[in-house]
């Protein structure tokens, strides 16, 4: 069981990057147990897994039956060991699925974010099967950390990780299912190498961004794996508030990643700065609501 005295001014976290087992929800939630018992032997806080990493990502037409309520009975495997975020389809009111990260401690549920933005382009339809989610809110998860949960396309809209900051968050969690597309110029790719996709550098833009603006940390938990015309990524990443890099796992191959998040971290990087203190919400609610009225 996760104590969050532990945790104090550090917590320490691992990223499991993995690929799920697309529809075998009992087999995912199998490799999650594992991976926990795991990290409570080397003392890890909190273990974050990618995007639905409970059911797979591309599930389309599959995604209505493997729908459930969040219920703790479901989650029965992971009341040992440290906290766990996984990505699920939650059945939400009137029968609508969301793509849901839930944070678990002792195998209860401590908060849950449904997924807000839903990529409905190029290879991506998440649209076509999912509800959107309509709020996002920070959480006490003990010991002076305060969590913000996104999950993917929601880092590319900065509106939710500001909500997030000014809800007090310092340590944001993003659960990815990011495609992995081209070759970074200039990697060792060229000559053979591993290699880090192209398409990940925005993603890494985006989470350091958002550190600096902030003095948070950004985890980005993503997953590798090929599913239907899917090639994800990998390339999870820890970012210190001051946007440096504390860890980061393989391009292509399952990985995982640990770190001390320290608090003493986030005051350094926030005390040269007054970016959250001078934020004028009051201002933001003004432009935006004749913005509406006006019809933009």
């Amino acid at each position: 069981m996760s104590d969050t005295r532990e945790w104090g001014g550090a917590l320490h976290l691992r990223v499991e990057q993995f690929s799920p087992s697309l529809g075998r929800v009992a087999d995912n939630l199998a490799r999650i147990a594992a991976a926990q018992a795991d990290a409570a032997g080397e003392e890890v806080s909190l273990l974050v897994t990618p995007e639905l990493s409970l059911t797979g990502y591309d599930l389309r037409d599959r995604t209505h039956s493997l729908a459930a309520p969040l219920d703790p009975a479901t989650f029965a495997q992971l009341r040992g060991g440290p906290d766990v975020i996984l990505g699920t389809v939650e059945l939400g009111p009137g029968f609508v699925p969301f793509n849901t990260a839930v944070h678990l401690r002792a195998g209860e549920i401590l908060h849950r974010h449904r997924k807000v933005y839903l990529p409905t382009y190029g290879m991506f339809d998440e649209g076509r099967y999912f509800g959107a989610g309509d709020r996002v809110r920070s959480y006490d998860a003990g010991g002076g950390w305060q969590i913000g949960m996104l999950v993917c396309e929601d880092l590319w809209h900065p509106a939710l990780a500001y909500l997030l900051a000014m809800s007090g968050a310092n340590l944001l969690v993003v659960q990815t299912a990011a495609a992995g597309r081209g070759i970074r110029d200039g990697h060792p790719a060229r000559q053979g190498g591993a290699g880090r996709f192209a398409s990940w550098a925005a993603w890494e833009h985006l989470a350091i961004a958002a550190a600096i603006a902030y003095g948070v940390y950004v985890v980005l938990a993503n997953r590798v794996g090929v599913e239907g015309p899917c090639v994800f990524a990998g390339g999870s990443m820890i970012i210190a508030p001051d946007g440096s890099t504390v860890a980061r796992a393989d391009d292509r191959d399952e990985d995982r990643i640990t770190a001390e998040l320290r608090l003493d971290r986030v005051a350094a990087a926030r005390r040269p700065f007054s970016h959250a203190r001078d934020e004028d919400a009051h201002l933001l609610q003004r432009e935006l609501s004749r913005l509406i009225g006006e019809g933009g």
